[in-house]
């Protein structure tokens, strides 16, 4: 069975508000993109100069063989406002403390998959992970 992936480093950012929701359509290349080795420590001072900062992270998923899984995930803490998307997909917007978890299924593929957070205010930001959950029988 599959373990949990971490989302927790590793990620790249990019300051602007205007932005290809859709992501992996976006023009930019990843290249121009800010490196930020953990997820926690997003540059905030960004977001009061550009009102959004975009953060983005790769991964890619085991062939799981004749399991039968569904993939979940999992944001435990981001600041109110806070955008998800999973290869162009909104998973949600954060309005309260809540953590978000999202079935991810019918979204992901085994290679190349993005996602994006967007944030408007800064907050702690903490606990990114997709989960492998067996499928009910």
């Amino acid at each position: 069975m599959q373990q949990t992936i971490s989302l927790e480093t590793n990620w790249r950012y990019f300051p602007t508000e205007v932005i290809d929701a859709a992501y992996g359509a976006s023009e930019l290349d990843e290249s121009s993109w800010g490196i930020l080795p953990q997820l926690a420590d997003y540059p905030r001072d960004l977001i009061a100069v550009s009102g959004t900062l975009n953060l983005r992270h790769t991964f890619d998923l085991e062939p799981i063989g004749d399991v039968c899984l569904r993939f979940a995930l999992h944001l435990d803490r981001a600041p109110v406002g806070t955008q998800v998307y999973v290869n162009g997909w909104h998973l949600g917007t954060l309005q309260s403390s809540e953590p978000l978890n999202a079935d991810i299924t019918d979204y992901v593929s085994l290679e190349d998959n993005l996602v994006l957070v967007k944030l408007t205010h800064s907050g702690e930001l903490r606990g990114l992970s997709i989960e492998p959950v067996p499928c009910e029988t």
